[in-house]
């Protein structure tokens, strides 16, 4: 495992790299210790893409929240099936029921945040989407950062770090990758039906997710804690 100061100095290696590069040395470096993290609901089909060209064996993990949107879950099987990807599906350990009506904080704990937590016991490092122009609350991301979950380190690999949503679009394209279904209706974030709308001209890419709540993340990018050097 690599130590806080260690993996600074990855961090800015990787400067200017592009995605590839940055998850190819995240599966070199952390071999059957390494797992990517899918909604597949936007630029995190671009990573899963990558990585059916690295490496199919790496686990994909998808949360299953039991409130995804149905074209959700059939993108998933469409998408993991063309490329070969080893999906594993996470589930809630219980059912709460309709509780995004009274606590969307809990809800998100239940359904998200708890199955991810004990999945990754198993892993050294965790890769995602996450991007600096997503959302104020993201705009520090770094392309590699050391965290704490649970009592213990877990390196956190953001090769999209530096991308942006036209990147996102222009690999897609480029590259002739399928996407999520609703993103043309409208949708530019897409999480859990009862929490998402379509979002107007204009507004940011996110603002469709808990809309009118002041809830701006899930828990998925919060309840670690990063270290410094």
């Amino acid at each position: 495992m690599l130590n806080a100061a260690q993996v600074r100095e990855q961090a800015a290696a990787l400067t200017g790299a592009d995605p590839e590069t940055t998850l190819t040395w995240a599966v070199d470096t952390f071999p059957d210790k390494v797992t990517l993290t899918v909604s597949f609901g936007g630029g995190g089909v671009v990573l899963a893409h990558l990585l059916s060209r690295i490496d199919r064996t790496v686990p994909v993990l998808f949360l299953d929240t039991a409130f995804h949107f149905p074209e959700t879950y059939a993108f998933k099987e469409r998408f993991a099936k063309r490329y070969g990807l080893k999906v594993v599906d996470l589930k809630p350990q219980t059912d709460p029921g309709p509780l995004y009506q009274t606590d969307p904080d809990r809800c998100c704990f239940i359904r998200k945040v708890e199955p991810l937590e004990r999945a990754l016991v198993g892993f050294d490092a965790w890769i995602s989407a996450v991007r600096q122009d997503q959302s104020a609350t993201r705009s520090s991301t770094e392309l590699v950062e050391l965290h704490e979950v649970g009592g213990r380190p877990i390196v956190k690999v953001f090769p999209l770090a530096h991308w942006s949503r036209a990147d996102v679009w222009r690999y897609l394209r480029e590259n002739g990758v399928p996407y999520h279904p609703l993103l043309d209706q409208g949708y530019s974030s897409i999480g859990c039906w009862p929490c998402t709308r379509p979002t107007a001209p204009g507004e940011a890419e996110r603002a469709g997710r808990w809309s009118g709540t002041g809830k701006t993340e899930c828990g998925l990018h919060t309840f670690t804690v990063k270290q410094e050097a």
